[in-house]
């Protein structure tokens, strides 16, 4: 007997990476008439979770272990043929004649958009919808399997996606930045549009240090978001395992997206390591925006850029990092940010630059970090005039109490 429309349908998902199991565990909770009963690791739990909760839908995701995922929804679907199983797939995977004779299997790409997961999953709870008409290949040439979804109405689809995508990120960004004597931080981040791709973190270290991060994924959507968490997952992790050096933490850090995931996304990360007691400040930048040292009462124009010492993390497995060294002076100001300041375009097609940045905060680096920060942000605001900013912006200013 079919279930009736109002009745939530109930949700196991699998995948044997923490950091997608978090992001899958956001959008199902979000999505209505979804119910998540349990989760797990492997395409063994994904057996013995379906014999204990009998759902109505399993999402399975086993990247590391593909034949294990396909074999674990074909033991599924003999030994429950009701349950509607989800295989997570990568794009260059085979095509929909593989869920030829399984009216219950559906083939859904890794790289979907919010938005189209969203929409997958709402289309597959109506049981009446046959599997083999959701999927569709772009082009003989690419053969790429990718979600053809009912059409759903933009305004809820777009709710559910900013509403998942502002779970994800909180989870991640730091609720307040951390309270140093001597010191004040302040930190924003403002999306652009769906799911930001950027974010900052304030990590503590050993001997009262602090790992300082600004990061941004190189892509937006669902995968972005995930690639995020994992990025901030893996930095904390190698930033105490390395306490005193950031240069390796990167290196540990790109090896092991270049080893856990298959996708083409990478992340420029700049991190330093400050001693709050000294000011020492050692750093290491990943393809990405260079920070500044910005003081009024310095000399030689006031004014140190932090710039790149290697590329973006997730790029090359030969790839290295130099690390420098700095110190912040009382009454210094550090500027870390993402390319969503420099890269934000006035009416006429300029762009906002480095120089800027430069030219807003040099005068008030005698003010508060907060407001240095909102001096700076209304600076953007003014110059896109008024229209939306095309990316995401990260923006963190530290500075030592004169």
């Amino acid at each position: 007997m079919s279930q009736p429309e109002h009745k939530n349908a109930r949700v196991i998902l699998i995948s044997d990476q923490a950091v997608y199991l978090r992001g899958l565990r956001a959008l199902v909770m979000l999505l209505p008439g979804m119910h998540l009963v349990a989760e797990g690791g492997s395409g063994a739990e994904a057996v013995e979770l379906c014999e204990r909760f009998s759902p109505d839908m399993i999402l399975l995701d086993l990247c590391r272990a593909p034949d294990r995922g396909r074999a674990a929804a074909e033991h599924i679907h003999q030994h429950w043929p009701g349950i509607k199983i989800v295989l997570l797939i990568e794009t260059e995977a085979e095509g929909p004649e593989e869920v030829e004779g399984n009216p219950r299997l559906y083939l859904l790409s890794r790289d979907v958009s919010e938005e189209e997961f969203n929409a997958a999953l709402s289309h597959i709870q109506d049981e009446h919808s046959p599997a083999q008409t959701f999927f569709h290949t772009v082009s003989e040439e690419h053969n790429h399997v990718l979600v053809s979804a009912a059409a759903a109405d933009n305004r809820q689809t777009m709710e559910r996606e900013m509403a998942m995508a502002g779970k994800i990120q909180a989870d991640i960004l730091p609720e307040v930045p951390p309270a140093l004597p001597g010191w004040e931080i302040a930190a924003r981040l403002e999306p652009a549009r769906e799911t930001s791709g950027d974010f900052y973190d304030f990590i503590p270290l050993s001997d009262r240090k602090w790992g300082l991060l600004v990061a941004d994924v190189s892509d937006k959507g669902m995968g972005a978001s995930l690639f995020m968490a994992l990025s901030s997952s893996l930095m904390r992790t190698y930033a105490n395992r390395f306490p005193n050096l950031p240069g390796l933490t990167l290196s540990m850090v790109s090896e092991r997206i270049l080893s856990d995931t298959r996708g083409s996304m990478f992340v420029t990360t700049f991190f330093g390591v400050l001693e709050p007691l000294t000011g020492r400040f050692t750093y290491a930048n990943a393809g990405h925006p260079p920070a500044y040292i910005i003081s009024a009462g310095r000399k030689h124009g006031g004014v140190e850029s932090m710039r790149p010492t290697g590329m973006a993390l997730g790029v090359s497995e030969d790839a290295q990092w130099r690390q420098k060294v700095m110190r912040i002076a009382p009454g210094d100001v550090v500027v870390m940010y993402t390319d969503g300041i420099t890269e934000a375009q006035s009416p006429q097609g300029d762009y906002f630059g480095e120089e800027r940045i430069v030219d807003a905060v040099f005068p008030k680096a005698g003010h508060s970090a907060q407001e240095i920060l909102k001096c700076l942000l209304d600076e953007v605001h003014t110059f896109v005039g008024g229209k939306t900013h095309q990316d995401d912006i990260a923006l963190v200013v530290i500075k030592r109490l004169a």
